[in-house]
């Protein structure tokens, strides 16, 4: 992925105190930034402090940030799930779960009828109970990979592992979702009597 030249320039631009330039990071960025925050902590007012926080300590960091291979956007989002640690370790307990698909788009008319719809609600929160048994590092690869779409190297960045054990990490998640979907009657995606 990496950045564009236009990004490469703004963040230049940024480094050297224009203002004009730190606006653009801030408007291209802040909605991803504070999506990810809200769907980690489930507060607004908290989403906001965690996202205003990271593009204080990512414009105070500027002139020691070193370009790689990786989006601006993972490194903001390295930097807000450190914030997001700490959030948790204040209050002295783990995040919740927590479909960030469902902060990332606005409202879509998926053309079901209503009760097609409600069983399509029904499913997917069965799918993110299921989720929330997985092993930490097995939902979170899940959660940057399948849910945000992530690329493999940026998801490798956020979780500081190599390209190698995200795949696999991702590959034993896969296969436990399948085992729990099959253990709690949903084999195929659909919800099964039990």
């Amino acid at each position: 992925m990496g950045l564009s030249e236009e990004e490469k320039l703004i963040i230049a631009r940024a480094r050297e105190g224009d203002s004009a330039a730190l606006n653009a990071l801030v408007v291209s960025h802040w909605p991803y930034i504070y999506r990810l925050a809200l769907s980690k902590t489930s507060n607004p007012d908290d989403a906001q402090e965690i996202a205003q926080d990271t593009f204080l300590r990512a414009f105070t960091a500027l002139p020691r940030y070193k370009e790689t291979n990786a989006a601006f956007k993972t490194y903001l989002s390295r930097i807000a799930l450190n914030l997001i640690t700490d959030y948790y370790r204040r209050r002295g307990h783990a995040p919740p779960v927590v479909d960030i698909a469902e902060h990332s788009a606005g409202i879509i008319d998926t053309g079901l009828q209503p009760d097609e719809a409600v069983i399509h609600a029904e499913r997917r929160q069965a799918v993110l109970k299921l989720l929330a048994l997985l092993p930490d590092e097995q939902r979170k690869v899940i959660e940057f990979r399948i849910i945000q779409g992530l690329a493999v190297a940026d998801t490798a960045r956020l979780m500081e592992k190599s390209g190698a054990a995200v795949k696999m990490l991702q590959q034993r998640a896969l296969k436990k979702l399948k085992e729990l979907f099959v253990e709690n009657g949903m084999e195929g995606g659909k919800a099964g009597a039990r």
